[in-house]
């Protein structure tokens, strides 16, 4: 369906500066784009062909920053991933993006109520001294999340399937939360421990070779699964 050979050669052709590569290079890949914005989950706005464009134009807009800078970083890895998975990731990204500018999805954090345990309060940047005020918290946050975690494990050994759904009816939760946390069982421990270290979310995007809004979007789940659990500071 997808002339990928000829968009791999557009892409080589963009990262060695040849001329007018960028202009095919696009109309290569439009199609597969369009194809992927299609399937993109975002709720309401599926239906809305400007947020559609939106997301294409971030992802065109990401691939010609810095003088194709990731283009050039793609062609050049040494075991790159298949394009379309490359593409992919890129497309959902800034779908996600799309959705966050968009008033209907926009969240009021400002009148959040006084109390509630934020990761964001643990996030340090580059320099940065650790919360060491927070220390005894963090060591509660850390038995809470490894308890989810080996409940989780023991509802899919037992219920497959239905484990979601398990675990939300013996939280009270939604099971938005805990499908989640099966979704990313994996995950959680390692961006909440390393949260809880003090990296930066660059610095574990790089050890788990996943994109920053990935672990961006990750520190929000587990917040909000924290929130829905009655976790608090």
């Amino acid at each position: 369906m997808y002339d990928w050979e000829n968009i791999a050669d557009q892409l080589q052709r963009v990262a060695n500066g040849e001329n007018n590569a960028w202009d095919k290079l696009i109309i290569a890949l439009h199609p597969l784009l369009d194809a992927l914005v299609q399937r993109q989950p975002i709720g309401r706005l599926r239906g809305d062909e400007d947020a559609k464009r939106d997301i294409v134009t971030k992802v065109i807009g990401k691939l010609h920053r810095d003088e194709h800078r990731v283009i050039t970083k793609f062609v050049t890895h040494e075991n790159p991933p298949p394009i379309k998975a490359w593409i992919r990731i890129m497309v959902r990204s800034a779908a996600i993006d799309v959705m966050r500018g968009h008033p209907e999805f926009q969240r009021n954090y400002e009148n959040q109520l006084p109390g509630w345990f934020s990761l964001a309060t643990l996030v340090t940047v580059d320099g940065a001294a650790r919360p060491d005020s927070l220390q005894a918290k963090q060591r509660e946050a850390e038995w809470f999340m490894t308890k989810a975690v080996e409940s989780a494990r023991n509802a899919i050994a037992e219920h497959d399937d239905g484990a979601a759904a398990e675990l939300a009816r013996v939280w009270n939760v939604g099971v938005v939360h805990t499908r989640r946390l099966i979704k990313r069982i994996d995950c959680y421990p390692s961006v909440f421990a390393m949260i809880l270290e003090g990296h930066t979310y660059g610095e574990i995007a790089s050890v788990l070779a996943l994109s920053r809004r990935e672990i961006e979007l990750t520190v929000r789940y587990i917040e909000e699964f924290y929130r829905a659990r009655g976790f608090a500071s």
